[in-house]
């Protein structure tokens, strides 16, 4: 979908549109002049109008294959100028076409990916482990590593754990949150502790 100013599609942006999209258009009053004047050429164009207008009695409601009714009882501007209560009417009825559109189409979060990579979403849609992973300088002890060493080898590491290695094979790990909870509960010397002990 995109946006189209009715100022701008009077002026070329019309060609945009084609048989086979629907053109939504959004007037409160549903008397906008600018909007009205890009009406010949839809339906000359024979592109299905939806209209989403607080006046059913319109010019735009009449002409719209669709109406849509966003009126409201009053605005809640207290100057009862602005439109308040109406653009917000709109955007309900806006969220309200896209939830259908998307159970009709069957529209999955991958889906939703593809359209919205950037931002907090689309990290949370398309980040995958091979993405956060780290293969290269891993903090590696093996099980009789003792714990100054594995002190240094984890704080050297900056991930906050240590991988324990045993004739090549991964046999646990260890974190910072392991070593704290070894240090309270055994009344063993720090000192005397070795990797295969906190893993």
């Amino acid at each position: 979908s995109f946006f189209v100013h009715p100022g701008e599609a009077l002026h070329g942006d019309l060609g945009m549109m084609t048989p086979e999209d629907v053109l939504i258009a959004i007037s409160n009053s549903g008397e906008t002049e600018e909007l009205l004047k890009i009406i010949p050429v839809i339906k000359r164009r024979k592109i299905t109008l939806i209209a989403m207008t607080g006046n059913l009695n319109s010019t735009l409601a009449k002409q719209a294959d669709v109406c849509l009714d966003i009126s409201v009882k009053k605005e809640a501007c207290p100057l009862k100028l602005a439109p308040m209560s109406s653009t917000t009417a709109t955007l309900v009825m806006g969220d309200a076409l896209a939830a259908v559109l998307m159970k009709m189409k069957n529209f999955k979060p991958d889906d939703f990916a593809l359209f919205h990579p950037g931002g907090s979403l689309g990290r949370k849609l398309l980040t995958k482990v091979k993405d956060l992973m780290v293969s290269k300088n891993l903090p590696i002890v093996h099980p009789d590593t003792e714990f100054n060493d594995l002190i240094n080898v984890m704080t050297s590491g900056k991930l906050g754990l240590c991988v324990v290695i045993e004739n090549e094979k991964l046999v646990g790990i260890i974190t910072d949150g392991d070593l704290r909870r070894a240090l309270k509960t055994n009344d063993k010397p720090r000192f005397d502790f070795k990797a295969k002990e906190i893993m």
